[in-house]
């Protein structure tokens, strides 16, 4: 499971409706469209689709298209074959006068598995940093899919469970930006536990 708390900065790109849950409770949804980075000082447009609980008859006029929007809320993740969809429950909409800087910011939560050999490496200016590739995996209609995210802590110390196979917790900044045209999930993270299963060991 991989989640955010975070702020999305954006622009609506599809009209507002209306749509009642399961239990008939009221829910405003849009879409939005924001920019991330894409290497080389460029940048990439993606799509966050976006729900709040409540709403009114006059939802166009109060979430026109192509207004720039500041939304908080829970950010997470759905993977389709290679595909990696957002989905943004918001606390809070505030609509912007005039363009805003986009992107996506706050933190991640995620429970998964450690999937490359954590390494210390040192930066360009011989600090040590901790560095792995770590998956989410869940069921999407008959075939099991993996979301992968890339993990780093500026720190020369790596704890003794933190090995290729373990499951692990960890909670840190969010970094997503396009990598080779897809979108790609990184964490400088801060916290860091033991969660689910352990590696088989070697007979």
């Amino acid at each position: 499971m991989i989640k955010g708390n975070v702020t999305l900065c954006g622009k609506i790109s599809h009209a507002a409706t209306l749509r009642p849950n399961k239990k008939g409770e009221v829910y405003t949804n849009f879409t939005m469209k924001v920019s991330l980075p894409s290497g080389a000082g460029s940048t990439k447009d993606c799509y966050v689709f976006v729900r709040k609980k409540g709403g009114t008859a006059n939802i166009l006029d109060q979430y026109p298209v192509d207004t720039f929007v500041e939304i908080t809320g829970v950010l997470t993740f759905r993977k389709s074959r290679e595909e990696l969809y957002m989905n943004l429950t918001a606390d809070s909409v505030t609509c912007c006068e005039g363009e805003i800087k986009q992107g996506i910011n706050g933190d991640i939560e995620f429970y998964g598995t450690v999937g490359t050999i954590p390494e210390i490496k040192d930066d360009k200016h011989g600090n040590k940093y901790l560095y792995f590739s770590g998956f989410s995996s869940e069921q999407s209609g008959e075939e099991r899919v993996f979301t992968w995210v890339r993990f780093v802590r500026f720190s020369g110390e790596k704890e003794t469970f933190l090995e290729k196979g373990n499951g692990v917790h960890l909670v840190g900044a969010l970094d997503i930006l396009f990598y080779n045209g897809r979108l790609s999930l990184g964490c400088r993270f801060k916290e860091v536990l033991p969660w689910g299963k352990k590696k088989e060991e070697s007979e």
